[in-house]
Parts: structure tokens; sequence; C-alpha cells
């Protein structure tokens, strides 16, 4: 089935780190914003989905209101599945439990909390607008409101973070018991506030082998407490793996709506614009983005690129080759041969994985097939 992803690009306050298509100071939009995403919508009447995930930005800074106007719209005018994972965003700090009951009301069954670190001054330097204090009150509103699966975003190599304060942050929110964490570096991208101090020299970050001793710690203590890594930056208990966003690893189609919102959908890639003034342009004149097809040989390389990211599933050949009717090996059977080789990846004959080195490299792997 499909997947649908609905951006909403609006935050109370733009992180120092945040290169994500997102505004602040513009929640007044959110009227305007939330009548043309359902007039996109329109489009794609009809369909069947069964995840739907509502990103950002900040969803949660608009008021629930606008969420459930979506949300009932997304009900009405889709092929639901029953089981349906349908996930929002949130960030503490802009939820109470009030506001989960609401979102429960209307079919959310997961939440995504944006919290980053468990460190007080960790928060402050990344720009977030919450404290740990303030983590810890949305966690319990979220289980109050009785939603039981839980993510949690947290991130490492942060400036100034030490092996005890990531330890710590770890601590905290398996404390918490999260279904879900997602764990990741802070990467500083040109244009954003930590990327202009950091090129003043005010700011250190770990060196690349201090970033991949920070990783190797993360999935070190994640496993030992029953969070299995199954995607290069993804930890779950069983049964509790993120399903909308496997659809982008195992090229299942999805639909995007929402400024920069992509869409993978009938074998063709497209995008929206990156403007709120182009976006809402497009869809009041009827246009949809024409996109591009999707080529047999780009296919092939995506989904070894793409699967590869999953760290235990890897990549399978009968499912190569029930996609595409010929032996993987015929088309990536030398790379394959160069990269167990080189100890990158793993090949037990019917599946191939990035190995622990593999996927301190991966992009370099992932450009062996492109």
């Amino acid at each position: 089935m499909t997947g649908l992803y609905i951006h909403f690009p609006f935050c109370k306050q733009k992180c120092r780190y945040c290169d994500f298509v997102s505004f602040a100071g513009k929640l007044s939009e959110g009227e305007r914003y939330v009548s043309t995403l359902l007039t996109e919508m329109e489009a794609y009447r009809g369909a069947a989905i069964d995840t739907v995930y509502l990103g950002g930005g900040t969803p949660t800074a608009l008021a629930p209101e606008l969420l459930l106007k979506v949300l009932s719209r997304v009900a009405s005018s889709f092929s639901l599945a029953e089981n349906a994972e349908v996930t929002v965003e949130a960030n503490p700090g802009t939820v109470t439990k009030e506001t989960f009951v609401m979102l429960k009301e209307a079919g959310v069954n997961r939440v995504s909390l944006g919290v980053q670190s468990f460190v007080d001054s960790e928060l402050s330097l990344l720009g977030r607008i919450h404290t740990k204090q303030e983590a810890y009150e949305a966690v319990s509103a979220i289980r109050s409101a009785g939603i039981g699966n839980l993510s949690i975003d947290l991130m490492f190599s942060i400036p100034g973070q030490t092996r005890k304060t990531l330890l710590d942050s770890l601590s905290c929110a398996v404390a918490l018991n999260p279904e879900h964490l997602s764990c990741y570096s802070l990467i500083l991208c040109e244009g954003t506030p930590m990327y202009e101090a950091n090129e003043r020299g005010e700011l250190t970050l770990p060196d690349e082998d201090e970033d991949r001793e920070r990783y190797a710690l993360v999935t070190k203590v994640l496993e030992e407490k029953g969070y299995g890594r199954y995607e290069i930056s993804n930890y779950a208990k069983e049964g509790y793996f993120a399903r909308h966003n496997t659809k982008y690893w195992t090229r299942e189609p999805y639909i995007g709506l929402g400024v920069a919102a992509h869409s993978f959908y009938k074998n063709r890639r497209y995008e929206n614009p990156a403007s709120l003034v182009d976006y809402y342009e497009q869809v009041e004149s009827g246009k949809l983005p024409a996109g591009e097809a999707v080529s047999r040989e780009d296919a092939m390389s995506e989904f070894l690129f793409l699967g590869l990211r999953q760290t235990k599933a890897g990549v399978r050949r009968s499912e190569f080759f029930k996609c595409f009717s010929v032996n993987l090996d015929e088309i990536y059977g030398e790379t394959i041969k160069k990269l167990v080789k080189l100890k990158l990846l793993i090949d037990d004959g019917e599946k191939i994985c990035l190995t622990d080195r593999g996927i301190d490299v991966s992009n370099a792997v992932f450009c062996e097939f492109i």
C-alpha cells in the first residue's frame, strides 16, 4: 500500500542547526496553508493508504483544530487501512495532554517526539525551545492520552557533549520506555547559525573518529536495553519498526503533500515547491508537479542503496529477482565481491548487509551502486 506524508513547515522558533524547509513567525499562515493542503489532497482521492505521517517543521505548533481538520479529511479522502500507522511529529514545549487526547481521538496512534538531548545546556546551544523537564512532561502527556507507540529523537556529536552527557541522555530516554528511538549525529549545513558559528571558530565539533565512537556507544547501549538497530539511525523494540519510514528504504510508494514534500508514486518521483508563495500558486492553479519516471537502471540502483540502509534486513537476492526478473549478481556481482573483500559488506548467499565498518562509511558504499 501507499504511505502519505504531510509537511507542516511552521515552528515557534527555528533551531540553530536546522536546514529543513520550515519557517518561524508564520503561524498566522496556518489556516490558509491547511486549506491549500485539503485542496491538494483531492488530486489523490481514493488512494489506498496504510501509513500517515504528519511531519515538519513542528505540526503541533499549529492549533490542534487545524491538525484535526487535516486528519478528518485524510479519513474521508483516502481508503485508509484499518490498522494504519498514523504518526505525528511533536516537540516538547508545543503540546499538552489535551492536544494528544484530541489527536488520538482523530486516529493518531504514534508520536515522534523531538527531544534531541536531556541536557539543558545542550538544548540551549541547539536552539531548542524546551527543557529536560518539559521533555518529561511531554512524554507523560503522550502516555496519559493513551498513545502506546512513542519514538524519541536524540542527537549525538553536539559541540561540548561529553561521553558522560551522551550516556545521561541515553539513560533518560531509555528510562521513559519508548518503543522506538532515532539517533543521529549533528551535521552542520551551510546557512544555519551553528554552521556560521563553527566557521568563526566559536564551536568545536568532534572529529570523524570521535563521531563514530559516539555512534558505536549509542548502538551498544540501546541494543543492551532491547532496542535493535534496524536502520542506520533507527532502533526499536520488537514489532515497533517505523512502518512509514520503512517505505522510503524499500521503495514502496508514498504521496507527499505540502511545501517541499517529496513523492514516489506510480513510479514517478517529484517534489513540491519550497516556498509558501510558490506552493500556494501551484495548488491554486490546479497543477501538480510532473516529476520524472524512474528508469529501470535507477530503480535497481535505488533498490541497493536504499535497501542497504536496513542494517539487519539488508538486500535479498530473491526480492531483487522478484522486482526486476534478473539475478542481482548479473548486475552488481563484481561490486558486491569488491565490497565484501573490503569488509564493508557481508554476503551470506541470500542477502547482503553492511558490516559495522560499512555502516561507518555507508555513503561511500552506496555510491558504488549509483
